[in-house]
Formats: C-alpha cells, sequence, structure tokens
C-alpha cells in the first residue's frame, strides 16, 4: 500500500506511537469493544532451525477510523474509494478527517499539491487486506520468526593436544503483517543463553544478551570423534495492534520464547610422534703461529702440521658432516641448521709454557682459540710417524624445521703431524 509523502509502515508506526502515548496497552487477550486474540507457537529445533508463528484474530469485524456520529471521538472520518488506474495499485483509499466541533477538515493538501488530487494528504493503496469501509476486514493477520543455525568448526580435523576454533551463527527471516486492521509483528527479540557441547564431556556457557554469534577456543586431548553442538535459547515479543469501533489502536504485547541448536561431527587425530636425529659433525682447526687467530677465516682442517717448540694457535671451527633430521612418524620431514656454541679440549696438558696454553677439561666459548705446543716430533712405530691425536668435545644447537632446538655434546678430534724444530741449534 502507498501513500502520498509517505508508506504504510511509517503511518503504521506512526498510529502506533500515538496510540502508545494515548491508547491502552494490553496484555491479556481481550480488549474492550473487540474480541481480539492473539496466540503463539513457538517450535524449538534441534536440527538446525526453529520458528515462532505470532497470530492475532478478531472475530468483532471492526473498522480502522470512526465514521458517522455514534461516538464520542473528538474527530470525524470518511473514507472514500478512488480509482487511479494505476498496474500497482487501481484505487485508493481518501480519509477525510474532520474536527467534529467545526467539522473544519485537518488533513486538506496545500494548493500546489501534485496530481492526483482528492482534496486530502491521506491516502492508502487498497489491497487484499484493506476493504471497503462498508464491507467486513479480514480478520487475522500473523507474523513468522525463522531461526537457523550453523555451526562450524576449524579446523575441521585437528590434533590432539592443539585448539580449534568453535563458531556458531544465529541468521533469521522475518515476515509480518502490518495491514489496516490488524497488525501482528515479532520485535526485539535476542539470544539469552549460548550453550557450546564440546563432545567430550566439556560445555561452555554464555548468559545475556551477547549477539547473533559465538565463537570460543576449545582443544580436544584425546584422539577421535566428537559430536559438538551448539544451543542458542532465545526469548522476545510479539504485539498486535487492533483497532476498535472508535479508531483507536490498542496494543496486545506477549512473550515468548524458543529454543536453538545443531551438531557437527568433528575429529581429532593423534599427535604425530616427532624424533630429532643429531647432526654428524667433526672438528676443524685453522693453525696460526701467532698469539691470536687474527679473524681466522676457513672451513678448518682435520689434520694439520705444527712446527716442534713452538707454541700454536688455532681456531677452532664445527665441520657438519650430515645436518640433523627431523622425522615424522619415522619419515624424515627436514633438516636442521647447526651451530657451534661452546668446546672443550680433552685429554693431557699440552707442552705449552705455564698458564699460556689451554686447559684441558674447561669449556670455551665457540670464539675462543685454542692454544698448545709440542715439543717433541712425532712417534715412530713399526717405521712410521704417529700423529697427535687431539681429543675435543664439541657443544652444538641445532634448530630444526618445526622450531625444536636440540643441544648436543659430540666428541671430536684432530690430528697433528710434529716434524720439524721451530727453530735450528
Amino acid at each position: 500500500m502507498k501513500t502520498p509523502g509517505t508508506t504504510p509502515k511509517a503511518m503504521l508506526a506512526m498510529a502506533i506511537s500515538l496510540a502508545l502515548l494515548v491508547g491502552t496497552a494490553t496484555s491479556g487477550q481481550t480488549l474492550d469493544a473487540t474480541s481480539a486474540v492473539v496466540t503463539i507457537t513457538s517450535v524449538s529445533g534441534y536440527a538446525g532451525h526453529a520458528f515462532v508463528y505470532a497470530q492475532v484474530s478478531d472475530s468483532s469485524l471492526v473498522y480502522p477510523a470512526p465514521t458517522g456520529t455514534g461516538h464520542q471521538s473528538p474527530f470525524v472520518a470518511d473514507w472514500v474509494p478512488q480509482p487511479i488506474a494505476s498496474a500497482a495499485c487501481p484505487w485508493v483509499w481518501a480519509v477525510y478527517v474532520f474536527d467534529r466541533a467545526t467539522m473544519t477538515q485537518i488533513n486538506a493538501p496545500p494548493p500546489n499539491a501534485p496530481s492526483p488530487n482528492f482534496g486530502t494528504t491521506t491516502m492508502i493503496c487498497a489491497g487484499p487486506s484493506s476493504t471497503p469501509v462498508d464491507q467486513p476486514p479480514m480478520a487475522d493477520a500473523a507474523a513468522r520468526l525463522d531461526l537457523d543455525l550453523r555451526l562450524s568448526i576449524d579446523p575441521a580435523v585437528s590434533t590432539a593436544g592443539s585448539p580449534s576454533v568453535v563458531s556458531a551463527v544465529l541468521s533469521s527471516a522475518l515476515t509480518q503483517d502490518l495491514d489496516l486492521y490488524l497488525n501482528m509483528a515479532i520485535e526485539d527479540w535476542a539470544v539469552t543463553s549460548w550453550t557450546l557441547d564440546f563432545g567430550d564431556g566439556q560445555v561452555a556457557t554464555r548468559n545475556g544478551s551477547i549477539g547473533t554469534a559465538i565463537s570460543l577456543t576449545h582443544t580436544y586431548f584425546a584422539a577421535g570423534r566428537y559430536d559438538a553442538r551448539a544451543t542458542a535459547e532465545v526469548s522476545g515479543h510479539a504485539q498486535a495492534a487492533v483497532y476498535d469501533r472508535y479508531g483507536n489502536v490498542h496494543l496486545i504485547r506477549q512473550p515468548f520464547s524458543v529454543v536453538v541448536s545443531n551438531d557437527l561431527a568433528t575429529s581429532a587425530r593423534t599427535r604425530p610422534s616427532r624424533t630429532y636425529l643429531p647432526p654428524q659433525v667433526a672438528i676443524g682447526v685453522i693453525p696460526n703461529l701467532s698469539s691470536s687467530n687474527g679473524g681466522a677465516s676457513g672451513v678448518g682442517f682435520r689434520q694439520i702440521d705444527a712446527l716442534r717448540g713452538a707454541f700454536t694457535t688455532l681456531a677452532v671451527r664445527l665441520l657438519v658432516l650430515h645436518e640433523g633430521v627431523m622425522r615424522i612418524d619415522g619419515v624424515a620431514r627436514g633438516l636442521g641448521q647447526s651451530r657451534l656454541i661452546a668446546w672443550r679440549l680433552d685429554g693431557a696438558i699440552s707442552d705449552a709454557p705455564g698458564g699460556s696454553g689451554t686447559v684441558p677439561g674447561t669449556i670455551q666459548a665457540a670464539s675462543e682459540s685454542m692454544r698448545l705446543q709440542w715439543n717433541s716430533p712425532d712417534q715412530i712405530v713399526s717405521t712410521h710417524a704417529q700423529d697427535y691425536l687431539v681429543p675435543v668435545t664439541l657443544y652444538v644447537e641445532t634448530r630444526f624445521p618445526d622450531g625444536h632446538i636440540g643441544s648436543y655434546a659430540i666428541r671430536s678430534s684432530f690430528s697433528v703431524s710434529v716434524n720439524f724444530a721451530a727453530q735450528s741449534g
């Protein structure tokens, strides 16, 4: 239905607002001079859908505004059907309202009113629910609220011990009759309680008006299949507007409540077994005859030649023969990255002058140099020279692709061949 300058819903809103100020709000099922009855059917649903159906019926067949003189209203209304030859609205009600005391029209249009001008500012398009005043109006009006609940879990298949996000969203669709004679509306509904049953014995409840969506983090600690369920408790009001024979609007307001829930199957898998194989490493050294390694660079040597009686400074390097391996459920899934964090000289004290050589058994930082001296040449065993073997423990840290850090103490050694004296004489 359409009216010049306003819509039927806007007119209804103004009528109901006026009724709230000067009308009578009724909570029962019977009104003065009417026999209006409101019924509400709340159908809870546990498969994701629920609805509320509200209906108002009035067998008295009242009229929307007073006509004639058989009442005490200060106004008189005259309803006249007017054809306008429109496909959308073939005819309208032209409503003329007069002050009873002076019979002065109070809703006359301005002189420059657009066409069609029927001499009134109140025109209502006729429709299936509006009939001529001398015929009975429709005897009932209805409203329906449909509620749909959807549940989601991310990820759908989780790992036992890792968090999942369980989310529920409630959507709605509302249809309601807002007609000339009887009006039925569902208003101010809200979710008053959310319950999430995660299916593993854990339940979370949130009370109060917190909106039509909820999202919580949950951890399944054991592998298996679970049936998670979300439940929303909804409360609201249905309100009917009914005209009496004087044209006054009476309101019938009744509460309702409904429950809607839905479930979703999810599963948690066993946390995969992870093993970390240590790297295969060895020590490498870079010799220097000065007291400092001088920032020696290079990968280092496993075997070196040293001068007999010469104080030798050795830069320590980590030689990675094979990186550490991360295995998931027995399958290699990535290599680590290893670095030297410290070392320790093992074995006997070298021939370095007292207090100048590296002391065996003392842990040194990776950047520290090793200081050694050999005053005797290689031993001869079965006519073959036998190198000196220098045992060292390497302290290695390995970072794997998943962030795990392994720390290892790995024994290694390097060999030294001593054949010549540092000076002749």
